[in-house]
């Protein structure tokens, strides 16, 4: 307990998931049942992260990411500390030190985040046009960026100005979004990836042909089973890099997209578990057993849930804060008032319940982009003609290929019961290209292994017969925050004029942003006065 006799929960991170748990947890916060500080080590309160790489490209000002005021949190009763590194936990004494003062904790929740794996190249330093044999290096020079937070964001802006050519190293979803994005803008961007096909690890071979057409048809100069080697450095300046290939690109700027690690150094040296993240429970808890363990969570890109590696997906990181708020609260008497069901029975919340796909459920990976849709989940990488026919237990592998109009579709499937046709089919993995109405509805039943419709066909009937826009009110709208179209329109119709309003009414468009479209569009047709604004 803190000196008042009030609960004092300290959040280390300040990104969307630490949000996303503030917002559950102000109702104690307000009724001043619960103190609660949050620490960020950036100057600038939480924000859209995943969609900065429209910040870098000039789509949107950063302003325009962000999910909480400052000022408003701290009348709310919230302290925030901004700017601020943690230097120590201590698990034992309930402690955070910070570099001018230690906070003491009654509940302690760690929201890092993740850090980029920067590659390992060398460095060529030229002058004058000449190899300079005299200079050692001393690191990367200007112009080499992993893009991970907003300063990196606005660093990539700046370099952008100069219209000079872009190089993206990374051919993962990541990479794939930082290269699009450029070439949106008419910058001359190549995408260096070791891959036989961007996005190899996400998708099957096919649809990663048609992907690779598809960037370079939008403007995306593309070099496959291709590493870098070096970057040429002119007075401090990138000029250029070197490729396995044995070629010489000239490049003022390397976006860097080869991975993330989970921040979790606080952690380890707090003596608690941790695997390629902070290894907690569905409830968020750490898993340690030793002296005060039990009151440390972690959610977010730190997490290992299970053991598991961080999807590094935003939806989960937001059920994973809806589960430390349930945890924190039956931790420390803060039960909410009973929800009634129909009947007047009283709803029962186990922590935890819901945070992660249900067994046999999928993490969704969607790219954001302004021209392409792509979207896929779990393993479809399996050979048609390689499954066994009379074999009842075995997958189903359904493709669907048009690569003059850019779509592709491949659904794989397994009996749930051998044998036993009326027991159904699980959903193995899916990949989209080209197909949103497709990838909307497979999205949707991915988290519950499920799939939709037993006729493959259908989904292509529904594809090419209705709009994307034409959602019906129980389609998901935002697969980010599980908001159906709906929900939205019932915003737009009693409360909301604008994209920001439909957000702070329902959340959707507050993840990767990639429905804002739609909610314009629903907006536009309910007749309400005011301008509709991204």
């Amino acid at each position: 307990m803190s000196q008042s006799g009030v609960p004092h929960v300290v959040v280390i991170g300040f990104g969307p998931v630490a949000s996303r748990l503030i917002e559950e947890l102000m109702p104690e916060i307000q009724a001043e049942s619960l103190r609660l500080t949050v620490i960020g080590s950036e100057d600038r309160a939480a924000y859209q992260r995943i969609r900065i790489g429209d910040v870098s490209v000039g789509r949107v000002e950063p302003e325009e990411l962000a999910m909480d005021e400052v000022a408003s949190l701290q009348a709310a009763g919230v302290e925030v500390l901004l700017g601020v590194e943690v230097t120590a936990v201590d698990t034992v004494a309930h402690t955070v030190t910070l570099a001018e003062k230690t906070l003491t904790y009654t509940k302690l929740v760690l929201a890092t985040g993740a850090e980029p794996i920067l590659p390992n190249m060398s460095v060529e330093l030229r002058r004058d046009g000449h190899i300079d044999y005299e200079l050692k290096p001393t690191g990367y020079p200007n112009g080499v960026i992993a893009l991970r937070d907003m300063e990196d964001a606005l660093r990539i802006r700046r370099a952008l100005e100069k219209r000079e050519p872009v190089v993206v190293l990374g051919g993962g979803v990541l990479g794939v979004e930082a290269a699009l994005a450029v070439a949106e803008v008419g910058i001359p961007v190549t995408l260096l990836h070791r891959g036989n096909v961007p996005m190899g690890r996400q998708i099957d071979t096919e649809a990663g042909m048609l992907l690779r057409r598809e960037l370079m048809r939008a403007g995306v100069d593309i070099r496959s089973a291709c590493d870098l080697t070096t970057v040429v450095s002119e007075d401090g300046e990138l000029t250029a890099v070197r490729t396995s290939l044995g070629e010489k690109l000239p490049a003022s700027l390397l976006v860097t997209c080869t991975g993330v690690k989970p921040r979790d150094e606080l952690a380890s040296a707090a003596g608690l578990p941790v695997k390629w993240g902070i290894v907690t429970g569905r409830d968020a808890r750490s898993t340690g057993t030793q002296e005060g363990h039990g009151d440390v969570f972690a959610v977010g890109d730190c997490a290992a849930v299970d053991g598991r590696d961080p999807s590094g997906l935003i939806a989960p990181g937001w059920l994973q804060a809806e589960a430390a708020a349930t945890s924190l609260r039956q931790d420390l008497g803060l039960v909410p008032e009973a929800e009634l069901d129909a009947a007047g029975t009283p709803v029962e919340f186990e922590a935890g319940a819901g945070f992660a796909p249900a067994p046999g459920g999928l993490d969704v990976v969607l790219m954001k982009s302004k021209t392409l849709n792509v979207a896929c989940a779990g393993d479809t990488s399996h050979d048609p003609w390689d499954i066994d026919p009379w074999d009842p237990a075995a997958p189903t592998v359904s493709t669907w290929s048009d690569p003059k109009h850019g779509q592709y579709l491949r659904i794989v499937t397994e009996p749930v019961s051998a044998g036993d046709d009326a027991a159904g089919e699980r959903l193995l993995g899916f990949v989209s290209v080209g197909m949103p109405r497709s990838a909307a509805e497979l999205a949707m039943h991915a988290t519950r292994g499920t799939i939709p419709v037993a006729d493959r066909t259908a989904l292509l009937a529904a594809e090419h017969a209705t709009k994307e826009a034409e959602l019906g009110p129980e389609d998901v709208l935002c697969r980010c925050a599980g908001t159906t179209a709906g929900m939205v329109q019932e915003a737009a119709e009693t409360c909301c004029r604008t994209v920001e309003e439909v957000s702070a009414e329902t959340r959707a468009g507050t993840g990767c942003g990639t429905c804002h479209k739609n909610i314009e569009k629903i907006l536009a047709t309910t007749g309400a006065p005011g301008e509709v604004k991204v």
